[in-house]
């Protein structure tokens, strides 16, 4: 399971809580195994922070936690592109299109898109290929959930 942003914050500790019963309704397999299931944390914060984007594994489950998403063409995008500390800190290869296509090379069976106002969510991925998306669930602290198609 790989844990996007993952701070072990409150909010992030309840977001993965949802996860986990979304996949207990939905994937009762998946849920089953969710107890043990080894979890692979990147955060970019920090010395030793790691990039997702520059990962190259697979992953029974993705979950991406607010990641901080500002309009490309602002100050704010310029000013994050590439920093390591606080909750505005944006990979150097921070785009659409590396994010798509890194998360349907996980292969994982559920991807789970936590949000912000201001975060990647479901209308800035669009479609993930092998991937369909669910109804999005509404709110400013909502979820994109896509399911990878078989």
């Amino acid at each position: 399971m790989a844990l996007v942003g993952f701070t072990r914050s409150y909010n992030d500790l309840q977001w993965l809580e949802m996860a986990r019963v979304w996949a207990a309704a939905h994937e009762p397999a998946m849920a089953e195994a969710w107890a043990g299931a080894t979890q692979k944390v990147f955060d970019l914060r920090g010395g030793a922070g790691r990039n997702f984007l520059d990962d190259g594994g697979e992953y029974e489950v993705v979950v991406l936690f607010a990641i901080y998403n500002p309009p490309t063409d602002s100050p704010d995008f310029r000013k994050a592109l590439g920093r390591r500390s606080g909750q505005t800190a944006l990979a150097l290869n921070h785009s659409r299109e590396r994010w798509a296509h890194r998360l349907s090379g996980t292969r994982a069976k559920v991807l789970f898109v936590f949000r912000r106002e201001d975060s990647v969510d479901g209308r800035w991925l669009g479609d993930i290929d092998r991937y369909e998306k669910l109804p999005e669930e509404a709110g400013v602290f909502g979820v994109s959930i896509y399911r990878r198609l078989m």
